[in-house]
């Protein structure tokens, strides 16, 4: 299935566990962080949004979302809630595939998923603040800084996030 503003030669296809070997290759290669097998059965579930993207024959991208509790980000859910946020979880390109728009079509994607669904209300995402290309990235694209989180990454140096909103209504 390709999606509308992909680039030329880009597919984006939703992930199935068909392809969930893919989707654990490329956070190992993209990402410090390690993700558990309970985090790749998730992927599944019906409220997760996740895609793979294709460079011709090459699996090259990768972003996965999950819908959460409005303000579950903040840690400041209280009794029922009804509205909700797409947190994004991860979203990365091969370094020589970056550029070219990828990560910009990945996000788009993901973005659209997330209008679709009137329960949700923004779509957040954590960014370790020496990640100054991850932050231009999101920023160039309508993304935010709500406030830095301390000590954010347990296994990682520096430990700290911010943490970005991109509000949908």
């Amino acid at each position: 299935m390709t999606e509308p503003n992909s680039p030329a030669r880009v597919e984006l296809r939703a992930v199935d566990a068909s392809v969930m070997l893919k989707v654990r290759n490329l956070n190992t290669v993209l990402f410090p962080v390690r993700y558990t097998g309970t985090f790749y059965k998730c992927l599944l579930q019906d409220d997760q949004f996740a895609r793979l993207a294709y460079y011709g024959s090459v699996c090259v991208g990768t972003v996965t979302c999950r819908k959460q509790p409005l303000g579950f980000a903040e840690s400041n859910v209280v009794g029922q809630h009804t509205m909700c946020e797409m947190y994004m979880m991860t979203l990365g390109v091969l370094a020589p595939y970056r550029r070219l728009g990828i990560a910009r079509g990945l996000l788009e994607s993901a973005l659209a998923a997330a209008a679709q669904d009137p329960t949700i209300r923004r779509v957040v995402l954590h960014v370790q603040i020496d990640n100054d290309d991850a932050l231009r990235f999101y920023h160039k694209h309508g993304f935010a800084t709500v406030r830095m989180v301390e000590r954010y990454y347990k296994l990682l140096d520096p430990p700290h996030a911010y943490l970005l909103e991109y509000p949908l209504r």
